[in-house]
């Protein structure tokens, strides 16, 4: 099945994969892309009726979508070493990496790398460093070999919400002294979980972004929609754009040299009255959003046929993909999307237009100045030989006034 999207912003190609083998589907799990394959990790669900009398349940289950010759199949890549869900993922040559998590006792530190063997077909599973702290509901991207954990929570409760931005250098896997998590210095913004953390280039330089969130704040929950963008080369935070409005547990990911769209997230409008909607609820917003991190400014893109938050969006074959998650409170889906961003001939905007204009202009005006400056110094360094082409500085200046 098909979906277009159009809208300012750009036209989005919405099509489906084959479901989840969980016909109830699940919500939080570990989603990543490895030697071809797409791995469904863990997550949680409430799998018995009704579904607001029923206790949540954690699952273990691992399942990799396989391409076929005549499309796609679904394969057991066995069980986690125990039942989690909410754990942070990030795909890397080496294999998924998954961090923390929580189930119904306890949050983790672990993290588990998860490998594709294309040969045996099976999913292999090694340790890696341990997190600083047990985290659930935080949120990973990763730039060159370095890995970037940021938010979530160390305890069962909202109130246990961290600012806490970690790092893990894969490239120093051989040394187990430097192998390690390192504590970077986080945000200027307050704590949270259930964040999105992506990585994007700005124009001049990769950096790590953090979009909303939400935190307990005295009795009420802060649903946030700040927006800090981190350097690696300068170890500093900006600042940057809000989003237009809460997407927390959202599906947030880099796309082309300076998009991040934000396919899907909880905006916090209903959080209060979803105990008394139940099977009312109409779920979650069904809008999109990109960001453009050159100008730093946010557009819509458009309605979506569905919103499934808490799973994390991946890159497979020049498309996003999405799988399972949470449409509804408590209520999971087995849908697996496929989106193409296909238009951006719009999105850029007359006021982006003109900023590029100018920035355009004053590198020619700059170049031609310095072109000048050159010319100048050559004309003088060789009037002795030829006398004729010496040229004075205020005849220069009333030249390049003209153009300057």
């Amino acid at each position: 099945m098909l979906f277009v999207t159009r809208s300012f912003a750009a036209t989005l190609n919405w099509s489906e994969l084959p479901d989840l083998p969980n016909p109830v589907g699940v919500a939080g799990p570990a989603v990543g892309v490895h030697n071809d394959v797409l791995i469904v990790a863990g997550g949680a669900n409430f799998p018995n009726e009704p579904l607001w009398e029923t206790d949540k349940v954690w699952h273990d289950k691992i399942h990799v979508l396989t391409k076929t010759s005549d499309g796609y199949a679904w394969m057991d890549g066995g069980t986690l070493p125990s039942s989690r869900a909410y754990a942070a993922a990030v795909s890397t040559p080496q294999g998924v990496i998954l961090m923390g998590g929580n189930d119904s006792e306890k949050v983790f530190d672990e993290v588990i790398l998860l490998s594709w063997d294309p040969v045996s077909k099976k999913l292999d599973q090694s340790s890696l460093p341990s997190l600083p702290q047990p985290c659930a509901f935080g949120s990973a991207s990763m730039i060159d070999d370095v890995v970037y954990l940021a938010g979530g929570l160390n305890g069962a409760e909202l109130s246990s919400a961290m600012k806490n931005f970690w790092s893990l250098d894969l490239s120093a896997s051989d040394d187990p002294e430097a192998f390690k998590w390192r504590e970077l210095p986080a945000w200027p913004g307050p704590e949270r979980a259930l964040n999105i953390t992506v990585a994007q280039h700005d124009g001049f330089d990769d950096g790590i972004y953090v979009v909303s969130g939400r935190r307990q704040d005295g009795d009420s929950v802060d649903f946030l929609r700040d927006t800090y963008q981190y350097s690696p080369s300068t170890q500093e935070w900006r600042v940057r754009a809000d989003a237009p409005q809460c997407v927390m547990a959202g599906t947030g990911i880099g796309w082309g040299q300076s998009h991040i769209f934000i396919l899907g997230g909880a905006d916090g409008s209903l959080w209060d009255d979803a105990p008394m909607l139940k099977d009312d609820h109409p779920g979650f917003p069904k809008e999109a959003f990109v960001y453009h991190t050159i100008t730093d400014t946010w557009s819509s893109a458009g309605e979506t046929p569905a919103n499934h938050v808490t799973t994390v969006p991946v890159l497979w074959d020049s498309k996003i993909v999405i799988a399972s998650g949470e449409i509804r409170p408590r209520v999971r889906s087995p849908k697996i999307w496929s989106i193409v961003p296909e238009e951006f001939s719009r999105s850029f905007g007359a006021v982006n237009y003109l900023v590029l204009f100018i920035y355009l202009a004053a590198m020619v005006g700059v170049g031609f100045y310095f072109a000048l400056a050159v010319f100048r110094y050559a004309a003088n360094q060789f009037s002795p030989l030829f006398p004729g082409i010496r040229v004075k500085n205020r005849e220069l200046n009333q030249f390049s006034c003209g153009f300057l």
